[in-house]
């Protein structure tokens, strides 16, 4: 059985399928899936806000993990039956730079997703999880996880005692704080609720509340000694932009990851990023071995995500529903097993 709903047709599409199962190619394995997150990409989805063909129903769900019950001919030499894996948010994006080629097909969007039962997979794109992690912890790293492991420790290369600033308390806000907190890194929470920040990084962050301070840049310049955050992971967009980077520091970064206030820059104060010699880069998730290179640093710094509800299978409806509210934090995970 599997979930599937048409690009673009909303949430009311959603239902439950029986697929025919198939034989595997040399390189497949079949995976029986135990844990699946939900990305606010896939609202974007199925809103037909985020380019996705339409004329087709697809499996939802980009971030995925389970564990490998038959595998092709070819496969055998990289997993075995019995191996527990993650699957990686782009399928053909093994490793090293970005390309037009790596990122054309993404999982749950113009490929199926991980909201089934079982998935049939191309092994040289999953990710053995490390001996004893929980598969609903995999599971909430292949979009969220990878996107802030890339933003901090790909393209700014954070070090112990950099500061960052991190908007809201979704999924990439949540990874964000708490690999800081594992790695060092002093952070600072923009948001609206004191409380929702409180469970994405319980020690070691402070927490700016922008309905109360409009120009919270200050306060940013004000916690950092005058010194600024050496990252901005900026999801905000039109909204956030210009107090970005008025709160940056010399030589800092902006991670662009999300335009959730809107995406057109009117407001973008361009002498800012010229006079702090800075860098704005566009982070769009990473690759497999991003992926894999998160888990390692996941397991051997004990670093969980914050889960704030999980759903059965039966229940991922509901699941959808409870995203589109957007009254948690961190994420949000439906369980098979």
């Amino acid at each position: 059985m599997a979930y599937q709903f048409r690009p673009g047709k909303g949430l009311a599409s959603l239902e439950v399928t029986t697929l025919p199962s198939r034989a595997l190619r040399p390189h497949e394995v079949r995976v029986a899936v135990r844990a699946v997150s939900l990305n606010y990409r896939d609202i974007l989805i199925y809103r037909g806000e985020y380019p996705a063909p339409s004329d087709r129903a697809v499996i939802p769900c980009s971030d995925g993990a389970g564990t490998v019950v038959e595998a092709g001919s070819e496969a055998g030499r990289s997993l075995a039956v019995g191996d527990e894996v993650v699957g990686s948010f782009f399928p053909h994006w093994r490793d090293g730079a970005p390309s037009r080629e790596g990122i054309a097909v993404s999982a749950g969007c113009n490929v199926d997703g991980w909201l089934a039962e079982e998935v049939v997979v191309d092994s040289r794109f999953l990710v053995r999880l490390p001996r004893g992690m929980a598969h609903a912890t995999a599971a909430c790293a292949p979009c969220a996880g990878v996107t802030a492991w890339v933003a901090m420790f790909e393209s700014a290369q954070l070090k112990p005692g950099a500061w960052m600033l991190v908007q809201g308390t979704g999924g990439v806000a949540m990874w964000a704080a708490r690999l800081a907190e594992a790695r060092g890194i002093k952070t600072v929470v923009i948001g609206s609720d004191p409380t929702k920040a409180a469970l994405m990084q319980p020690a070691g962050r402070t927490f700016v509340n922008y309905l109360d301070r409009p120009t919270w840049s200050e306060d940013v310049l004000q916690l950092t000694q005058g010194h600024g955050a050496d990252l901005v992971l900026e999801l905000g967009g039109k909204s956030t932009i210009r107090e970005s980077l008025r709160a940056l520091a010399f030589g800092g970064h902006v991670a662009v990851i999300g335009g959730l206030g809107g995406w057109t820059y009117d407001s973008m104060e361009y002498l800012q990023l010229i006079t702090k010699m800075a860098t704005a880069h566009g982070i769009y998730v990473g690759s497999a071995r991003s992926l894999a290179d998160l888990l390692a640093f996941v397991d051997e710094h004990h670093v969980e995500p914050h889960i704030s509800a999980r759903f059965s299978f039966r229940d991922a409806p509901a699941a959808f529903e409870a995203l589109e509210a957007g009254r948690h934090v961190g994420k949000l995970v439906i369980e098979l097993a």
